[in-house]
C-alpha cells in the first residue's frame, strides 16, 4: 500500500467517525426536543396541531439518522418528507390573518415537493426497478 493509499484510507476513516457522530448527535438533538415539546405540552397542559408536527418533524429527522446507519445511504425523498411537514406546520402557526397570496405560495410550495416525491419514487421503482431485474436475469 502507498504512502497516498494509506493517507486516503486514514482520512476516510476519520470522515466515517465523523459522519457517524455527527450523525447520532443530530439524533440525539431531535430527542430532546421532542422532550422539550413534551415538556411544554405538559405545562400548558394543551396539544396543538404545530406542536403534532413539530413533533412528525424530530421524528423525521431520526428516521432519517436511523435509515443511514442502516442502509448507509439516506433516501432523497426523506428531506422532501421533512419539508412538506415543515412547509404545513408554517401554515398552521401563521394563522388565520394570513395573506391569501402567501397562502397559495405555501400550498403551491407544498404541491411541487409532493409531486417530486412522486416523481422520485416513481422514477426509482420503474427506472431503477427494471435495470435490477436486469442484473437479476444475467
Amino acid at each position: 500500500m502507498s504512502l497516498n493509499e494509506k493517507i486516503d484510507h486514514w482520512l476516510s476513516t476519520i470522515f466515517q467517525y465523523t459522519e457517524k457522530a455527527v450523525l447520532v448527535v443530530i439524533g440525539g438533538l431531535a430527542l430532546i426536543g421532542i422532550g422539550e415539546l413534551v415538556w411544554i405540552i405538559f405545562q400548558h397542559q394543551e396539544v396543538s396541531l404545530q406542536d403534532l408536527l413539530m413533533m412528525f418533524i424530530y421524528i423525521e429527522i431520526m428516521a432519517m439518522a436511523n435509515i443511514y446507519f442502516l442502509r448507509r445511504t439516506v433516501p432523497f425523498t426523506y428531506p422532501m418528507f421533512i419539508a412538506v411537514t415543515a412547509l404545513s406546520r408554517l401554515i398552521v402557526l401563521q394563522g388565520k390573518n394570513i395573506a391569501p397570496e402567501n397562502l397559495l405560495f405555501e400550498s403551491g410550495a407544498i404541491l411541487l415537493v409532493s409531486l417530486a416525491i412522486l416523481v422520485v419514487r416513481f422514477s426509482q421503482r420503474h427506472c431503477l426497478g427494471e435495470e435490477n431485474e436486469d442484473h437479476q436475469t444475467h
